[in-house]
């Protein structure tokens, strides 16, 4: 097999630095990081190598910057005007430099949140909501079946939630499990938990850039077992320095009743009652000419009489209403309502079409998740209090 020139865009991010990582350690390919800036790009030059900025948005520097290369892997995240743009940038600029495969990482979030019930496999319904992240990367896997009927040989692996070493997810929930924002679904079973392991993902990666679709289609990538919420508690919790018996439980109504509202729908009733409200009038007021408006308005009323007055105001402000308090949350919203997405996605496909095998299990990405968290954070040397002080 010839040796691959592999450009991999985004390469200072979790899944990025772990894949350059490994290819650089096989020492079998070249290997190209991409990177948007410097400032999280520490555990690339330990390396040793050329570490390449470019823009998403420069497509003419995009194209110079992948010239050469046989193979590339997108892994990068940012605002819409990147995710969208960039990526179209990033599919014409690979074209344009005869690049032979790209590789480019989706999520399960294209089939909505909570998703379809059927997207334990690919082909179910992508329904996300609209702008949502989910939306953001279906117009990516759109893109990018387009450019692959185009002839560019294309894959699109989808991931859950990413685990293992360096995870940013498993920061966040030892983070909300020592807050006690995290509370556990009250239910038995505990509902699933999908989850990939980094090392996992990126397995399937260097699969990728050599077997499976070429049209653009999806393989979901997982760690290939049915884990609980309840398990991934137990093995996050005493990093987090408390009993996994200890962590709140709530229920699905609970969950369900601490939904943020959304943005109300458009009224023209309820637009002209602000408008003409004490408020906003209190506001227009210190404009002379709608202070003489106004005025006039209120002595038109005064002159109809206190019951017409009255009428009017009721109308306006309508009437007074008692709002019982209700006891605010006390758990973190979007992550604990995850639990209620009960989806196993299935990595079958994957398996049939890459040869996957994931190599390390939830039990082994917990642990080794551990090992760096502690020696990330110096616990159980002799400046874990002082590295507790100053996080």
């Amino acid at each position: 097999m010839s040796t691959k020139r592999i450009a991999i865009v985004g390469a200072s991010g979790l899944v990025g630095a772990t894949l350059v990582e490994r290819l650089v350690h096989k020492g079998q390919d070249e290997v190209l990081p991409l990177i948007h800036s410097s400032g999280s790009a520490w555990r690339l030059t330990r390396l040793g190598l050329t570490l390449k900025q470019v823009e998403l948005l420069d497509r003419p520097a995009l194209t110079a910057a992948l010239t050469g290369c046989t193979h590339v892997v997108n892994c990068t995240r940012g605002g819409d005007g990147v995710m969208l743009q960039g990526f179209k940038n990033l599919l014409e600029a690979s074209a344009a430099a005869k690049v032979q495969r790209v590789v480019h990482l989706s999520s399960v979030m294209v089939y909505g949140d909570p998703p379809h019930l059927a997207s334990v496999h690919e082909d179910a319904p992508a329904l996300p909501a609209k702008h949502s992240y989910g939306w953001v990367k279906l117009k990516q896997d759109e893109m990018l079946a387009k450019a692959a009927a185009a002839g560019l040989s294309a894959i699109s692996l989808c991931p859950p939630n990413i685990g293992g070493p360096y995870s940013y997810y498993y920061n966040a929930l030892v983070g909300l499990l020592q807050s006690g924002s995290l509370a556990l679904l009250d239910e038995d079973p505990s509902p699933p938990c999908v989850l990939v392991d980094v090392g996992n993902l990126c397995h399937a990666i260097e699969l990728a850039l050599d077997a499976g679709p070429t049209d653009g289609r999806r393989l979901f990538i997982t760690d290939g077992e049915t884990a609980t919420w309840k398990a991934l508690v137990a093995g996050l919790a005493p990093l987090a320095g408390i009993d996994p018996a200890t962590v709140p439980r709530v229920s699905r109504e609970q969950i369900l009743a601490a939904r943020p509202a959304g943005r109300p729908a458009i009224s023209l009733k309820r637009s002209v009652k602000h408008l003409i409200s004490s408020d906003v009038r209190q506001a227009m007021r210190k404009d002379p000419l709608w202070e003489r408006v106004d005025q006039t308005l209120r002595n038109i009323v005064a002159r109809m009489g206190s019951a017409a007055e009255s009428r009017v105001r009721l109308s306006v402000e309508g009437p007074l209403r008692a709002h019982l308090a209700k006891p605010a949350p006390t758990f973190q919203y979007a992550t604990t309502a995850q639990q209620l997405r009960g989806v196993a996605h299935s990595c079958e496909r994957a398996r049939q079409e890459l040869g996957y095998v994931p190599p390390y299990s939830l039990e082994q990405s917990i642990a080794a998740y551990g090992r760096w968290y502690r020696s990330h954070h110096g616990v159980d040397t002799p400046f874990a209090d002082l590295i507790a002080m100053l996080a």
